[in-house]
C-alpha cells in the first residue's frame, strides 16, 4: 500500500509523520520495485537477450587480444593474470593506446601540465611519443 493511503488510514498529515512512525518491510520494497521495473520493461519491449556465447568475429578478436578497454588504451593483460597496476595501467608493460587515443591523452598531458604534476606530464609525453611514432611507421 502507498505511503498516502496509510498516512490518510491512520490520519497523518504529512508524510514526515508516517515516515516516523512506519517501518516499511524489504520485501515490500522489493515487491514495489520489481512491479515497476517489469512495467518499465513493458513500455521498452526489450529483444531477447543473446546467448552469453553468441559472439561475432570482431568481439572474438577483441576479447582475445584486448582484456580490457580503457579511457586511454588498451590492457592487454592475459585474463588469468593478476593486475598489480589497477589505477595506474598507463604504467604496466601491458598497457597499449593507439592514435585513435590520441585527443584523450593530449588532454591528460594538458591537465597534468596545467596542474604541475611534472612526473604524470612525463608518462604522457612518453605515451604521445610511442602513438605519434607507431602512426609514422604504419605511415
Amino acid at each position: 500500500m502507498s505511503l498516502e493511503a496509510i498516512a490518510a488510514m491512520l490520519g497523518h498529515k504529512s508524510l514526515d509523520m508516517i515516515l516516523r512512525y512506519a517501518k516499511i518491510a524489504n520485501r515490500t520494497v522489493a515487491d514495489e520495485y520489481f512491479a515497476v521495473t517489469d512495467k518499465a520493461e513493458a513500455l521498452y519491449g526489450q529483444a531477447p537477450a543473446l546467448p552469453a556465447d553468441a559472439i561475432g568475429p570482431k568481439m572474438a578478436r577483441l576479447r582475445r587480444e584486448h582484456h580490457r578497454l580503457l579511457g586511454n588504451g588498451y590492457c592487454t593483460r592475459p585474463p588469468e593474470l593478476d593486475c598489480a597496476f589497477e589505477s595506474v595501467c598507463e604504467t604496466c608493460a601491458f598497457f597499449q593506446t593507439s592514435i585513435e587515443f590520441r585527443p584523450t591523452l593530449q588532454a591528460q598531458h594538458d591537465d597534468a601540465q596545467t596542474k604541475g604534476q611534472t612526473h604524470r606530464a612525463e608518462l604522457f609525453t612518453s605515451l604521445l611519443g610511442r602513438v605519434d611514432r607507431a602512426d609514422q611507421d604504419a605511415s
